[in-house]
């Protein structure tokens, strides 16, 4: 039996999936995936803005649901304004 206590604050804190862990420490360090997904300019960025459109595209998938575009004249990709621009609807 477990003998720890019962956690009702995931406002606070949430613990992570041991499948997300493991991704994420791919990213880390000098050998690891590093990069600003907002700089391509350079290899590192363009890495990781590839990873970042990949988890994307699991959680949509995860969640049944597709990136369609906003009304409006079209912008810079910039991840800072991409709630602006993007919507997720369910998949018909």
């Amino acid at each position: 039996m477990n003998k720890r206590p019962l956690y009702f604050d995931y406002a606070a804190t949430t613990p992570v999936d041991e499948r997300v862990i493991k991704v994420m420490v791919e990213c880390l360090g000098f050998s690891g995936n590093f990069g600003n997904p907002a700089s391509s300019s350079h290899a590192f960025g363009q890495q990781a803005r590839q990873s970042v459109e990949q988890a994307r595209q699991q959680v949509a998938e995860l969640v049944g649901a597709r990136r369609t575009r906003s009304s409006g004249p079209p912008a810079p990709p910039n991840p800072t304004t991409w709630r602006s621009r993007v919507s997720l609807r369910p998949v018909a």
